[in-house]
């Protein structure tokens, strides 16, 4: 018999002392994790931010580099229209290479006839022609015009009135070859410019997907570490739970020895998960609305909690019986108001119940609390009161379960 309680007394001892050392830096892990949450919601929101300007930075880009293909294509078109003036000017400067041609070879023609009048010895036509100061002034002296047949004058006249329409028409080639190549030269101008603008928008949108990389690195390496403290707390109250089991076995062999004079252990295993009668053995933790339901999807994170609306001061009672392996009532901050702190990991001022099986109640954001760290709690018992303490936006009490270390629905229980 002494053997017996010899072993539950140091059961107990050495349970109260690994949970009172857990439970020095269990606030620490969980201040941490608070701290996570937050730089999470942090790169997350940079995270968001890096991507929208990311998506509208690329649509610049790429109407950047639509304008620089449509220059680009007109350019090519002036390139084209300029090959058909010049093909087309130099046509018409065979023409009038041509009608130079024609002409002179019908002023050979004419010279022949006059060294003909010549030798016939007609010296009065000769000394009209000698005496004609141009080929015109010699088409106008009448006396040698009939010497001319009617045939070569009109040939001449006809040849000579071609070469100025075509040359009329070369200049009015060379003056439109001339604005388009002003044109283009303004349309490779406008290309060079666009080039560079794109350019610029492309080291500008390398830096934006750049700070996404690295926001999204960061997020990364913040979801890593939370999930580390997240499988450190959970260990941290499945020891408490297995702790609790071996004081309440231990507990439970001596009674079971007192009774029967049998030294043998109890034969419930208080270790093993057992199923939870929640058929309305269940009590409400505080009079009030939900304002928040579990799952609810926030900027940064899933609610995994339901948060019940009520005033400052409203009490606060144990869902169920258990022992409190956990709380805070050290945050000054208990009607923030909107604003935020980090105290008691986020939660504030809280109570934390480690109840039968496995399931577990936490209760934030109080004003203050009325149970301490170690004491045995009864189904409907005062707890705490009502308040905005911690990461909080206004009076609320933030009611969450967990079972076998696993956040679960609250409602789930009524």
């Amino acid at each position: 018999m002494k053997k017996i309680i010899a072993i539950v007394i140091a059961i107990a001892l050495i349970s109260a002392s690994l949970l009172s050392v857990n439970a020095a830096t269990i606030s620490e892990l969980e201040a941490r994790q608070a701290e996570l949450e937050a730089q999470q919601a942090e790169y997350q929101q940079k995270l968001n931010d890096s991507n929208a300007a990311v998506n509208e930075q690329q649509q610049e880009v790429d109407a950047l580099v639509g304008q620089v293909e449509s220059v680009t294509e007109e350019i090519q078109v002036c390139y084209q229209k300029i090959a058909i003036y010049d093909e087309s000017i130099a046509e018409k400067q065979t023409a009038i290479d041509a009608a130079n041609a024609e002409i002179e070879a019908n002023m050979d023609v004419l010279r022949q006839r006059i060294k003909t009048i010549y030798i016939s010895g007609d010296v009065s036509a000769l000394e009209i022609v000698l005496g004609a100061k141009d080929f015109s002034d010699f088409l106008d002296k009448l006396q040698l015009v009939q010497y001319v047949s009617n045939h070569d004058e009109e040939l001449i006249s006809g040849i000579k009135e071609q070469l100025d329409a075509i040359s009329d028409e070369k200049a009015a080639l060379e003056e439109d070859k001339a604005e388009l190549e002003a044109e283009q030269a303004t349309l490779t101008e406008k290309q060079t410019e666009l080039n560079t603008l794109l350019e610029d928008n492309k080291e500008t949108l390398a830096g934006l997907q750049s700070a996404a990389a690295d926001a999204e690195m960061q997020l990364s390496l913040s979801e890593e570490e939370l999930s580390g403290l997240s499988e450190e707390i959970q260990a941290y109250y499945r020891q408490q739970r297995e702790a609790l089991a071996a004081q309440q076995a231990a507990a439970a062999a001596s009674s079971s020895s007192d009774d029967s004079g049998d030294s043998g252990s109890s034969s419930i295993d208080y270790s093993a998960p057992q199923q939870v009668e929640t058929d309305g053995s269940w009590t409400w933790p505080t009079p009030g609305v939900i304002t928040s339901e579990y799952g609810e999807q926030r900027s940064y994170e899933s609610h995994n909690a339901i948060d019940i609306g009520a005033s400052i001061g409203t009490p606060i009672y144990a869902a169920n019986s258990g022992t409190v392996v956990n709380c805070n009532s050290s945050c000054p901050h208990t009607n923030y108001g909107g604003s935020w702190c980090s105290c008691g990991g986020g939660y504030g001022n809280f109570v934390w119940i480690l109840h039968d099986n496995g399931y577990e109640t936490i209760y934030g954001h109080m004003i203050s609390t009325a149970v301490g760290y170690g004491e045995h709690v009864s189904n409907g018992q005062l707890i705490g009161y009502v308040g905005s303490s911690g990461w909080s936006t206004g009076p609320h009490l933030h009611f969450e379960l967990r079972i076998n270390g696993v956040k679960s629905n609250p409602m789930n229980l009524y």
